[in-house]
């Protein structure tokens, strides 16, 4: 089973692209033949932060008291982005007890 990936170039979407050899941390990389725009090809393939589910994995794991950075650690993204979907959540909580005036 072969799979083929057709590359286009995020500038001018444009599909003559050629190998441009390989970065520092061994990554391909790319350059567009018409406007000459460099890029790593498989960024989105390796970057897991936009992955379905992984924010609501982050919020549960918060509600369970786990650390910033262990959630980072078990999930591989930065703490960033764990930072950023804890700023961002409009989910409160409200405590199971009526007694509790703040919480």
């Amino acid at each position: 089973m072969k799979i083929e990936i057709t590359l286009k170039c995020p500038d001018c979407l444009g599909e003559n692209i050629v190998k441009n050899g390989i970065k520092s941390y061994q990554v391909q990389n790319y350059i567009c033949k018409n406007c000459n725009r460099q890029f790593i090809g498989d960024h989105a393939l390796k970057y897991k932060g936009c992955r379905s589910g992984l924010y609501h994995k982050i919020e549960l794991m918060l509600v369970r008291n786990v650390g910033i950075r262990d959630i980072s650690e078990i999930e591989n993204v930065s703490t960033s982005t764990v930072l950023s979907v804890l700023t961002k959540s409009d989910k409160t909580i409200t405590p199971k007890q009526k007694y509790y005036d703040i919480l």
